[in-house]
């Protein structure tokens, strides 16, 4: 489908149209069908005539069509052949499937009606899209290699076009050839090939690319073939002494590298002497070589001879052999000396008794690649102790006088020689002591710890012996070295890593260059105790509770040892010890732990002991293994349907049992009752005392579960002191008190007459959680309440007035008030307020006329009577019998006592008992 769509994109379809005027069939004309592919042939009725019949015909020949080819006959849809079925009867478009050239010609579209017959024409064109085929092909012409590629377009129709292009520039010119052939096959189709011919030297591209045109392709089809090229090669000679057989050899090899084809290449010799010859070649190298005596060919010229297709003449590579020569041969570091008679004098090397290290170099002047050395001593062998190898003559151990000598070595190299005598002479040492460093050195390594004592480079050899405390031993050792005549000894002494004193190694060292031992002493201190943790945790486990006890101990290496047990005695018990951990201190940490039941143990005393070298004795660290105790809860509630309180402890635990009991006081004569049952392995247990909350009120109840070992557990609970101290009348009422004062003992309240549903207000002063609140008439009826009213419901008269009396209790807390109810009428309180009203009038009256009459006073009498009167005045303000008033005061007119006067208030109380 994609192709098909690719052609239509490409190809030029020519849509026609009727007339505007006519519009009847739409049709495509030109219609271009790809073989091996399908192709639409649209074509639609769009008149108004009913059409009763359709149909596809081809025109055969001018005179000659064939029949319907798809359509509709009779309202059914037709179809034969390469066509698919019309889509209705006035839109004939139909897909044929393109099988062979035969389908192209013309088509005609015919719309049957009552009018008429409706056509029109489609003319098919048949395109094949060609199959392009790529071929190399290699000959040789006359000595040169040519390379052929063949391209072949198959099965184009109509004919496709061949070009060529070589890294995008076309292959046209010389050293290209190409030829072209077409072919017509049965079936419609043709086929064009193309060949490229080009000899392959005068070629560098790897890759040739043959373009095919055909208008069936959207772009020209490119397709790239690799070529054979050819490379450049590298040359070169080269020429190396080898040893075959025990004899020297010159390998001269001519070398050609990176080159394609191979390289043509000869070694040109003069001489008719039979050599040994090898060729190598490998992907990217060949190689010819030739072998020559390496005597017999001193100095000689040797030339090689390249000749590869991309050279344009031939190359050569000549190499000249090497003349060897060997002049002489003196000691390394010395300046040749030659005598007047052209001979070597004999060379003197001095050495020192007890030297060590010595080597004698020997220097060759010479550039023969190798050489054989021999040497003697007075013409016998070398001395014991002294060695050749390789140029130098090696002094084993210290030099000594039998290394004094005439010496005598000859370098050889065939028919080449060179000899040198040299006369070595030792001189004998002076003896003088020569003091040793002395170094004391302290490190911990496996577990121990390492002194070690040294006394270096001493002449002779110093003595060390080790001073240790008494008691303390170990494990000792001494090494000896020497060194160029001067001697070390290093003395070793090993001590546990860990201590529990402080020790004090001493390291005593002899030797002549001393006047008295010289002595160097490490102390060591002692080791850290151990940092020991002990921690525990309980589970439970199938309704059993299990402890689990760690014990750790810190500590430097080695790491201490844990054992446990339990209570006084000596009984021990088999702890999980894991692997000891070495932290990034160096330290040790030594971790085991114990798992139980803990019933097992209960109330005795668990001891993790820790031995550590540290410490003489085993430290120990003990915890506890509590007896299991029960959870106490206790609580006190009032019942709802008793007059008793009742006490509640709760007991969970794993063996509660009688051990359960109130500690009450003497006068408890409460009821008590034990209830238990078990959960599983837990026993739960309740115990419960009923008392007179009078009994015990404000006192507290105690419950107490004893242990087997005489451990006691205790839980309190407090019983609440109550109280209810008055009942208060929330209404405006009038208190009456007895003469003796206090609180009232009755209180007055005035009810309007004739009224209905009149409460008065009550409140219960106490701390009881509730309470019983009624009211009773002086007869003993009980009055209607809601809540803390009492209700009189029905309408009141002046002979409804009564003593009531409202009583609050709790068990035994009462209190109670009384409320003289009065019932008055309008009239009744309208002169009671007229009453009060003219009170209230006098008193506002006297209020103004007393100061009125002081102001009149004051300006009709002398300053004498004023100040009388004014004293008198204060007097009447003060206290009653205070002396300080009663004594006469002369003060001035405007003295402050008279600015006080004027500024009192006088205030009248009018008391009532309305």
């Amino acid at each position: 489908m994609t192709d098909n769509l690719m052609t239509t994109d490409l190809l030029t379809c020519l849509i026609h149209h009727r007339p505007a005027e006519e519009p009847r069939i739409e049709i495509t004309h030109n219609i271009i069908a790809v073989l091996g592919e399908v192709v639409y042939l649209n074509c639609r009725y769009l008149g108004e005539s009913e059409i009763q019949s359709s149909r596809w015909i081809r025109q055969i020949n001018s005179k000659v069509k064939s029949k319907g080819l798809a359509g509709f006959l009779n309202g059914r849809a037709f179809k034969r052949h390469d066509f698919s079925e019309p889509a209705s009867l006035t839109n004939l478009t139909v897909q044929l499937r393109v099988s062979s050239v035969d389908i192209e010609g013309q088509y005609i579209c015919e719309f049957e009606s009552e009018e008429g017959v409706f056509s029109e024409n489609a003319f098919v064109t048949v395109v094949a899209r060609p199959d392009v085929q790529i071929l190399v092909n290699v000959g040789i012409i006359n000595g040169t290699q040519y390379q052929s590629v063949s391209c072949s377009a198959v099965g184009g129709r109509p004919s496709p076009q061949i070009s060529w292009s070589v890294n995008g520039l076309a292959a046209s010119d010389y050293p290209f050839t190409v030829s072209v052939s077409n072919t017509a096959h049965s079936n419609g189709t043709f086929t064009q090939s193309s060949v490229l011919r080009f000899p392959t030297h005068l070629q560098d591209e790897d890759s040739v690319t043959c373009n095919v045109q055909h208008p069936t392709l959207p772009n020209p089809k490119l397709t790239t073939v690799r070529v054979e090229t050819y490379v450049r090669p590298n040359v070169t000679i080269t020429a190396e002494m080898v040893q075959k057989g025990g004899n020297d050899f010159w390998v001269v090899s001519c070398i050609s590298s990176g080159g394609r084809p191979d390289t043509d290449i000869s070694l040109a010799l003069s001489t008719d002497e039979e050599l040994q010859r090898e060729n190598s070649t490998d992907p990217d190298t060949q190689r010819r070589s030739v072998f020559l005596p390496a005597a017999e060919y001193e100095g000689r010229n040797f030339t090689c001879v390249f000749d590869h297709p991309k050279f344009t003449h031939i190359e050569s590579r000549a190499i000249t052999l090497p003349s060897f020569y060997l002049s002489r041969v003196q000691l390394l570091g010395s300046r040749p000396r030659i005598n007047t008679e052209g001979f070597q004098p004999t060379e003197m090397l001095e050495l020192q008794e007890g030297q060590r290290g010595i080597v004698v170099g020997l220097e060759v002047v010479g550039n023969v690649p190798r050489y054989n050395v021999t040497c003697k001593k007075d013409d016998g062998p070398l001395p014991a102790g002294l060695e050749l190898v390789g140029r130098s003559l090696t002094v084993q151990g210290p030099a000594e006088h039998q290394h004094s000598g005439l010496y005598e070595c000859v370098f050889s190299h065939h028919h080449l020689k060179a000899m040198l005598q040299f006369n070595i002479t030792v001189q004998p040492r002076v003896f003088q002591p020569v003091p040793p460093t002395v170094r004391v050195d302290l490190w911990t390594k496996g577990g121990l710890r390492v002194i070690e004592c040294s006394a270096a480079d001493a002449v002779p050899a110093a003595n060390v012996s080790w001073l240790l405390p008494k008691g303390v031993s170990g494990e000792s050792w001494f090494n000896f070295t020497s060194h160029n005549g001067s001697h070390s000894v290093t003395g070793v002494f090993l001590l546990p890593a860990c201590s529990p004193w402080e020790l004090t190694a001493v390291c005593v060292i002899n030797h002549p260059a001393f006047e008295e031992p010289e002595n160097r002493s490490i102390t060591l201190p002692p080791c850290a105790r151990p940092n020991i943790n002990m921690n525990s945790s309980t589970e439970w486990k199938d309704g059993e509770k299990f402890t689990k006890v760690d014990c750790s101990a810190d500590s430097v290496a080695p790491a201490a040892a844990i054992s446990w047990h339990v209570g006084q005695s000596d009984n021990s018990i088999i702890g999980d010890l894991s692997e000891p951990e070495v932290q990034a201190d160096g330290s040790v940490t030594a971790r085991s732990s114990v798992h139980f039941l803990t019933s097992l143990y209960a109330g005795q005393n668990l001891t993790c002991m820790v031995k550590h070298p540290s410490s003489e004795a085993s430290q120990k660290r003990t915890i506890h293994v509590p007896v299991p105790t029960p959870l106490l809860r206790v609580s006190v509630a009032r019942q709802q349907d008793s007059h008793l309180w009742l006490a509640v402890c709760d007991c969970r635990g794993d063996a509660v049992g009688t051990n359960l009991a109130w500690v009450l006081p003497e006068n408890a004569k409460g009821q008590t009752s034990l209830h238990s049952e078990y959960e599983g392995r837990v026993l739960k247990a309740r115990l419960t005392y009923q008392f007179p909350l009078a009994l015990h009120e404000g006192q507290d109840l105690t419950c107490v579960y004893r242990f087997k070992h005489g451990i006691t557990e205790k839980r309190s609970v407090h019983v609440p002191r109550y109280y209810i101290s008055a009942v208060r009348v929330l209404n405006h009422t009038t208190p009456l008190r007895s003469r003796y004062g206090g609180e009232p003992v009755m209180h007055r309240l005035a009810l309007q007459e004739n009224h209905h549903n009149q409460k008065i207000l009550l409140r219960v002063i106490g701390n009881v959680p509730q309470y019983d609140l009624n009211c009773q008439r002086s007869d003993g009826s009980s009055v209607y309440m809601e809540g803390l009213a009492m209700v009189l419901e029905s309408e009141l008269t002046e002979w409804d007035g009564d003593l009531y009396t409202c009583r609050a209790s709790f068990y035994h807390h009462m209190a109670a008030v009384k409320i003289q109810v009065e019932v008055m009428c309008k009239d009744k309180q309208f002169v009671l307020v007229v009453i009060s009203c003219v009170s209230s009038a006098l008193a506002i009256l006297f209020i103004f006329v007393v100061p009125l009459w002081v102001c009149c006073a004051r300006n009709s009498k002398t300053k004498y009577k004023e100040q009388e009167s004014l004293s008198a005045l204060t007097t009447l303000m003060q206290e009653p019998g205070s002396p300080e008033v009663k004594k006469p005061v002369m003060m001035e007119k405007d003295s402050k006592e008279y600015d006080q006067l004027i500024s009192y208030a006088i205030v009248i109380d009018v008391k009532s008992t309305v």
